[in-house]
């Protein structure tokens, strides 16, 4: 008779059950590292954490070319008006974690000292950790839980926490340098096509003024002044819209 197989995701474990812990981040390393796709990366990270470690919240917040705090991925999907939210560097304890490169683990979040007169948490979080997601030699954003408990994870449990963020990071790296492979190969084709065009169009041209056809060849002159227009223009602007990380434990404004 056919042994049944194990549930892919259970109860989450503790460091004293050593070959399960091994085997669930060796888990999370497959599934994180075999994604080209960013969002893929994030999703499966923190799928895959679930059964690591108990938390009500979890999010990965990545660091925006301008210096903001913007969102990956959250679980639970954050609401939509804290998905549009665009938070400061410098005025959220995750702001702290990449600006500083260090864990912070905040036990009890009713009695901890937060910066900033306006500080505010979500009704029923008590304790947040906040890892650094290093990445090229810099943070590159911060992997954080939290928990309705105080003092919810064990000194284990946070030494767990730490080792998954590198290769969280390391992963997201490697998409956004596929992603970057991917554009510059559309741009090199493009480029290629429209050079081709352009030869096209230029050897219609000087048949036309062998032939003194006027009029065709204003045509196809037309046709070159648009074609280079085009290439002046460049590639259409990428859409500028993010979003952004899970607040419910951290944000506060300045």
């Amino acid at each position: 008779m056919d042994r049944p197989h194990p549930p892919l995701f259970h109860d989450p474990v503790t460091r004293r059950d050593g070959h399960q812990v091994e085997t669930l981040l060796l888990r999370l390393a497959r599934q994180v590292t075999a994604r080209q796709d960013l969002d893929d990366v994030l999703g499966e990270a923190l799928r895959c954490l679930r059964p690591l470690l108990t938390f009500g919240g979890g999010s990965i917040q990545l660091l925006d070319d301008e210096g903001w705090i913007q969102m990956a991925a959250s679980d639970p999907v954050a609401p939509e008006h804290v998905m549009a939210q665009r938070v400061a560097l410098g005025s959220s304890i995750a702001g702290r974690v990449i600006l500083t490169e260090q864990a912070v683990y905040l036990p009890d979040l009713n009695v901890a000292k937060l910066p900033g007169p306006n500080k505010r948490v979500s009704s029923g979080v008590r304790s947040y950790f906040g890892v650094p997601l290093v990445a090229d030699g810099r943070a590159i954003g911060v992997l954080q839980i939290d928990s309705a408990e105080a003092d919810a994870w064990s000194e284990d449990d946070r030494a767990l926490f730490l080792t998954i963020a590198p290769v969280v990071a390391s992963a997201i790296q490697s998409a956004r340098a596929y992603a970057r492979a991917a554009a510059a190969r559309v741009r090199a084709e493009t480029a290629e096509s429209r050079l081709l065009a352009a030869r096209t169009i230029l050897d219609s041209a000087r048949e036309c003024s062998r032939d003194g056809e006027q009029r065709e060849l204003d045509r196809h002159l037309d046709r070159l002044a648009r074609l280079l227009a085009a290439v002046e223009r460049g590639p259409a602007a990428p859409d500028r819209t993010v979003k952004l990380p899970d607040q419910r434990a951290i944000a506060y404004p300045r």
